[in-house]
């Protein structure tokens, strides 16, 4: 009797050893680069069609957007109410080409951010960001404008703002 339930006690300790195949998707930075790649692009395409729809939308509920002025810290709610007129009364609210994005992820994939330079209206300008994945959809937690000022114009910037210039 103590040698058939030793036997059964192997037998399941054996089987429960055999490795099951993962149900778990393992994280693809080439694939989550290249999908984030097209959803930035898409976002940025949205402000240049006015689309607000897609624009509002790629932003979480609690999510950020930092403009280029100091005072430009904007909840989506407040963002979207400052910048439905841009959509709703013009063809483009404003148009802003992206390159050169760079990608990170945290070790799960699950929280993704970059920085990208920007051709604008202002000049070159850039944009970082993060981004978040709930589930299966991906949000824009935070994105941060900023004008690009050359090193060589410094000084130029500094005079027009009225910071002291160095010397």
């Amino acid at each position: 009797m103590y040698k058939k339930l030793f036997l059964l006690f192997l037998l399941a300790s054996l089987v429960s050893c055999i490795s099951q195949p993962s149900t778990d998707k393992k994280f693809d930075k080439s694939q989550a680069v290249a999908y984030l790649n097209t959803f930035m692009d898409n976002w940025h395409h949205a402000a240049a069609v006015a689309d607000e729809n897609v624009f509002f939308g790629a932003i979480d509920t609690t999510g950020v957007y930092l403009g280029t002025d100091p005072g430009e810290r904007w909840t989506k709610k407040a963002f979207m109410d400052w910048g439905m007129k841009y959509f709703t009364t013009r063809d483009t609210a404003w148009a802003f080409t992206p390159y050169n994005r760079i990608w990170d992820f945290s070790e799960n994939g699950k929280t993704a951010w970059f920085d990208e330079l920007l051709k604008t209206h202002m000049g070159i300008c850039r944009g970082s960001g993060v981004l978040i994945k709930v589930d299966t959809v991906w949000k824009i937690k935070q994105y941060n404008l900023a004008v690009a000022v050359p090193n060589e114009k410094m000084n130029e910037y500094r005079k027009v703002v009225g910071v002291k210039i160095l010397k």
